[in-house]
C-alpha cells in the first residue's frame, strides 16, 4: 500500500506517466564494448537491430501468390531450398516449403510492406509480424569459421555453406536461422529471449581468439 502525502498533491504526481515518446533498446544494447580474449579479435558480434521480421506462408506453385508478392517486396521469393535473396530494402529467406522470413530493413514500413500483400495477393497466404520476438547479429571476422564449429553441428565450411545460402539449425542449443551474406560473414537470425545467452556464449567461444561485441 502506499500512503497519500499531505496537501493536494495531484494524482499524476502519485502516478507519473511513462515517456511518450521512449527509445527503441535491441536485445544486445548493453553488450556493446564487451570483450574477450586477446586485444587483437579474431571474432566480431555486431547486432543489426529494430529491423522487420514477417513470416509468409503461401504456396510457390500458385503464380498469383509468387507475383503478387513479387509487386509488393520488389523482389522474387526464393524457391531453391536453403537460398536466400536480398536487395538494400528487403531480404527473403526459404524455411521450408511453401514458407518464408521477409527482412524488412527499415523497420517503420512492416506495417505498409503487410498491408500491401494483404491488399495485393489475389491469393491464400499468410503474413505475421513476428518483430518484437527475433533480432539479428553478425558475425565476422578470422576466427567465425572455428567458433562455428563449437557452436554448431551443421558443416559451414566455405565449400559447403557459400554466399547465399541459409539454414534453420541449433547454434549453442539454441533454435537460429544463419545465411552467408556477400562479404562471406554470417548473419544469426534469433528469439530475442535468447540474446543474452548467446552473446554469453560467443564471448566465451571466442575467448582464445579474441572477441569483442561492437555496436550496431
Amino acid at each position: 500500500f502506499f500512503t497519500i502525502p499531505p496537501g493536494n498533491a495531484r494524482m499524476s504526481e502519485l502516478n507519473p506517466a511513462p515517456p511518450t515518446a521512449p527509445g527503441l533498446e535491441s536485445p544486445l544494447h548493453y553488450f556493446a564494448g564487451k570483450a574477450s580474449g586477446p586485444a587483437e579479435k579474431g571474432l566480431r558480434v555486431r547486432e543489426r537491430p529494430h529491423k522487420g521480421h514477417l513470416t509468409l506462408c503461401g504456396n510457390a506453385d500458385d503464380r498469383a501468390f509468387t507475383e503478387g508478392v513479387e509487386r509488393v517486396l520488389g523482389l522474387a521469393l526464393p524457391t531453391a531450398p536453403c537460398t536466400f535473396v536480398a536487395d538494400a530494402a528487403t531480404a527473403a529467406y526459404w524455411l521450408g516449403p511453401g514458407e518464408w522470413l521477409l527482412l524488412i530493413e527499415d523497420h517503420a514500413r512492416t506495417a505498409a510492406l503487410e498491408s500491401g500483400l494483404r491488399e495485393t495477393v489475389q491469393a491464400h497466404f499468410s503474413a505475421v509480424d513476428v518483430s518484437g520476438g527475433q533480432t539479428l547479429i553478425n558475425l565476422s571476422g578470422p576466427a567465425v569459421a572455428e567458433v562455428m564449429k563449437k557452436s554448431c553441428v551443421y558443416d559451414f565450411s566455405a565449400a559447403n555453406f557459400p554466399a547465399g545460402r541459409c539454414v534453420q539449425t541449433v547454434f549453442a542449443k539454441a533454435g537460429a536461422l544463419v545465411a552467408k551474406t556477400a562479404d562471406g560473414s554470417l548473419d544469426v537470425i534469433i528469439r530475442r529471449s535468447f540474446a543474452d545467452y548467446l552473446a554469453e556464449w560467443l564471448l566465451d567461444a571466442g575467448r582464445e581468439y579474441g572477441c569483442c561485441i561492437v555496436r550496431g
